[in-house]
């Protein structure tokens, strides 16, 4: 009798397979099912798993989102959302606070180095110490722990060879001229951008070079000649001119040597009232009464007339620097807002700025201490600070620039001595009156005021006293930025700012004893009763002002020759090469 096959004989004789499992894609944005080719398989396809390894930022909202959805913790493949997320104005607030800091630092340490090796003596004791031996120093902190001022120091308020005192004139400058441009732009006329240039080789003087193209150039070119005339039809009637502001930029170049050049903002469109005869007492009202558009024939004019004017003349003055008729002078439009901040993003670089936002036609005039020179020049300050990196001991090659410390150090001497004095921004006479940014009082009295700004806090500010002599180890430490850092952090944070500044003291090794907090009552008498010593302090003799002169212009002279040894020797070694 046969016997039916058991389960157990069939399995063994025949191998049944099952159906394939099938998963499901685990990102969101496909969720196709598919067939596992291995174990553990998540995705349908490389370009799915690619796709969802794919991090972007997520913003507050959305992890508010994620944290919400009712998963279990502990699940696979889930992590605990940020507790505290960060939007992107936060994130972008944080990017430009240690862009701040950075300049800062940097700022300071060139600042360092000037107090070692400056030839000017109003450098080497800039901010290291305090003006009155009694009063100290009153450091403030804004409620908000954003602004830190220091009342009572020494400050130069050179905007040519200081960075700190260059970083605060610069930045009021440019706040200014934006003013007045935009303002300008906005009620109906429009502004004529213009860069003035000179030929340049290495073996020439940048005093010369600034002579020329200031003293003996531009000041023939506001005269005029053709555009400048009386009459009512004159040219400069017809484009309706109101004013002009003046900057010198100043950059070098390892083969063509010093490079000063003038950027000139030419507010065109605006008619004013005549200005009275001199000598008739009469007061002159600069307020702009109407505003309009030049016509392109009268523009086109002006151009050439300028154009030629600034040939002829700089060839006049001296052949050597005879402009190229094609570079040597170059005129830009600006007519709407929008112009005025993009022209400034066409014709500089920008470091440590956020060109799409900040940059301005005001800003191209003034902000010289955060532009970028191209063409393989440098900056002014960028002299400073690759000497003062490479006294430092960083390595040549991971610096900006070109120079060696001895080529450096002449051109920096060479520089600070020969601008000293000289007037870097100049506006023309009742432009500033004339959109109620100040009076027409010299530049430099206004720069003084800029720097000075850091004396003037406001009512909710935390203060805090610092004696002459801590502020003196301060200096010799050189923690200047460390310690306006540590107030910043413990008012942003809500602590006690004089705990913080004590505790970084005694970790330098300075006495902290010399630092206490200031009601706004205890910091109005203590300077109220050094005004009334101020004029007790000592004043420089007569004797001493020539001695110190006749010493700057020993170190010039020096400084000139020792730089046409060092770099004009290597430059000519560069081009043979």
């Amino acid at each position: 009798m046969a016997t039916a096959p058991s389960d157990a004989s069939l399995t063994g004789a025949v191998r049944v397979s099952k159906p394939a499992a099938r998963a499901r894609c685990r990102r969101k944005s496909c969720r196709r099912q598919f067939t596992r080719s291995r174990a553990g398989q998540m995705y349908c396809s490389p370009t799915c798993r690619k796709g969802d390894a794919k991090i972007t930022q997520k913003t507050a909202s959305d992890l508010r989102e994620q944290g919400t959805e009712g998963d279990h913790l502990g699940r696979k493949g889930k992590k605990f959302p940020d507790p505290d997320p960060k939007t992107p104005a936060e994130l972008a607030a944080e990017a430009a606070d240690l862009r701040r800091k950075e300049r800062e630092r940097r700022n300071y340490s060139g600042l360092y180095f000037q107090w070692d090796h400056s030839k000017l003596k109003s450098i080497r004791g800039c901010r290291r110490s305090a003006r009155d031996e009694g009063a100290g120093v009153t450091l403030t902190v804004s409620a908000d722990g954003q602004q830190v001022g220091r009342k009572g120091l020494n400050r130069c308020a050179s905007v040519w060879a200081c960075p700190v005192c260059e970083a605060v004139i610069r930045g009021q400058r440019a706040t200014d001229a934006d003013a007045a441009i935009t303002e300008h732009v906005r009620r109906g006329g429009m502004v004529l951008f213009v860069t003035f240039t000179v030929r340049h080789w290495s073996n020439h003087d940048l005093e010369d070079l600034i002579r020329v193209q200031v003293r003996e150039v531009w000041k023939g070119l506001l005269q005029g000649r053709k555009w400048a005339r009386s009459n009512a039809g004159n040219l400069r009637n017809r484009l309706g001119v109101v004013g002009t502001i003046r900057v010198i930029e100043v950059t070098v170049g390892q083969i063509n040597g010093w490079h000063p050049h003038l950027h000139v903002a030419v507010f065109l469109g605006g008619r004013q009232d005549p200005k009275p005869k001199r000598g008739s007492g009469e007061k002159w009202d600069p307020t702009v009464r109407e505003y309009f558009r030049p016509a392109d024939a009268d523009l086109d004019a002006f151009e050439a007339e300028w154009k030629a004017a600034w040939i002829g003349g700089v060839t006049a003055a001296n052949p050597d620097f005879r402009p190229s008729a094609r570079d040597g002078v170059d005129f830009k439009r600006v007519y709407t807002v929008k112009d005025a901040a993009a022209i400034g993003k066409y014709i500089s670089k920008v470091q440590g700025t956020d060109v799409n936002s900040d940059w301005s036609v005001g800003a191209e005039l003034a902000r010289g201490d955060v532009k970028q020179a191209r063409g393989g020049n440098m900056k002014a300050m960028d002299i400073l600070f690759r000497l003062a990196a490479l006294r430092g001991g960083q390595v040549a090659d991971d610096l900006p620039g070109w120079g060696s410390i001895d080529q450096l150090a002449v051109l920096w001497s060479e520089y600070e001595l020969t601008t000293k004095g000289g007037q870097n921004m100049a506006w023309s006479e009742g432009l500033k009156r004339a959109y109620g940014i100040g009076t027409d009082e010299n530049q430099d009295a206004a720069d003084r005021q800029a720097v000075d700004a850091e004396d003037v806090g406001a009512g909710d500010d935390r203060m805090l006293h610092l004696s002459a002599r801590t502020q003196l180890e301060i200096g010799r430490k050189r923690v200047i930025v460390e310690v306006g850092e540590a107030a910043r952090d413990a008012v942003k944070a809500d602590e006690d700012p004089v705990i913080a500044v004590r505790a970084l003291l005694a970790l330098v090794g300075i006495d902290s004893m010399g630092v206490w907090a200031l009601s706004l009552d205890e910091d109005e008498a203590k300077w109220k009763a050094s005004a009334e010593n101020a004029a007790a302090r000592s004043v420089e003799s007569e004797d001493a002002r020539a001695k110190r002169k006749l010493r700057e212009s020993t170190d010039l002279r020096a400084a000139r020759s020792e730089r046409r040894r060092l770099v004009w020797k290597q430059a000519a070694a560069t081009t043979q090469e």
